[in-house]
């Protein structure tokens, strides 16, 4: 009986001291370079979440003097290493759990603060295309279009985006949610229709510049309340993470080329 126990123990101290095994992102994925809290990948599922304080200070590096904790921005994303450009068609697809208890109601604005993806162009500002946003009044929306309704909660949903990035009429946009098209459209993609609308913040339309790369990000953004929020005179109401914060788990991220005819 004492050599079982010593044994045992032997195996509980080895084990304890055993390194911890940290998954790689998904293929194609990085950390987002402005990560407060960095995602983890287990058994193939990525766990984003944050947390008041989970926050980046880094410098964004286009001569505003901005960073995300200066803007109130909480952040846990994975950010595709491939860049799109005009002419490319794709399929970005992924598997999204939102817990069942998931409670936000999405803030001030016409849209949520809390972002779970986003098509963006770099080396700009004010080029942001689309956002999945969500809250638990709306679900998960495509900019303005539901998605996943928040009775689908506590389940995991299928998001696909399949587009030709086109700044003429052979552009393309599909947008399909647990196998059924929420959004479709030709014609022109480099620039969100709704670009420069009242509520459709970081799209203003003298800034586009459609030759720029474009990239997809996966995992939260949630736009809070910092010190640009305080010096705005903006109110902390819809501003600030709930007790314990968000989380928000994804699966079989990945982006693959198509055929659009």
């Amino acid at each position: 009986m004492k050599h079982a126990f010593a044994a045992v123990l032997r195996l509980t101290l080895i084990l304890c001291l055993m390194p911890v095994i940290v998954q790689a992102a998904p293929n194609g994925f990085q950390n987002h370079v402005f990560n407060g809290r960095a995602p983890v990948t287990q058994g193939g599922v990525v766990t984003f979440h944050v947390e008041d304080g989970d926050c980046s200070s880094r410098d964004y590096g286009d001569g505003r003097g901005e960073s995300d904790c200066f803007n109130g921005n909480l952040r846990s994303r994975l950010a595709y290493r491939d860049h799109a450009s005009l002419g490319q068609s794709l399929e970005y697809a992924m598997e999204i759990f939102v817990p069942a208890g998931f409670r936000y109601g999405g803030g001030p604005n016409r849209r949520s603060l809390l972002e779970v993806a986003e098509w963006q162009r770099i080396n700009t500002i004010k080029n942001h295309i689309h956002t999945l946003h969500l809250d638990s009044v709306k679900g998960l929306t495509f900019d303005d279009t539901r998605c996943i309704p928040p009775s689908a909660f506590g389940q995991w949903n299928s998001v696909k985006v399949q587009v030709k990035w086109s700044a003429g009429d052979d552009g393309f946009l599909q947008v399909i949610c647990n196998d059924t098209p929420v959004v479709s459209f030709r014609g022109q993609t480099a620039i969100p229709r709704d670009c420069g609308q009242p509520g459709v913040f970081q799209c203003v339309p003298d800034l586009q510049r459609v030759n720029q790369p474009v990239q997809f990000q996966v995992g939260i953004l949630f736009r809070g309340y910092g010190e640009r929020g305080r010096l705005d005179g903006l109110s902390r109401m819809g501003r600030v993470p709930p007790e314990g914060g968000f989380t928000v788990q994804m699966r079989n991220i990945r982006v693959s080329r198509i055929q659009v005819r």
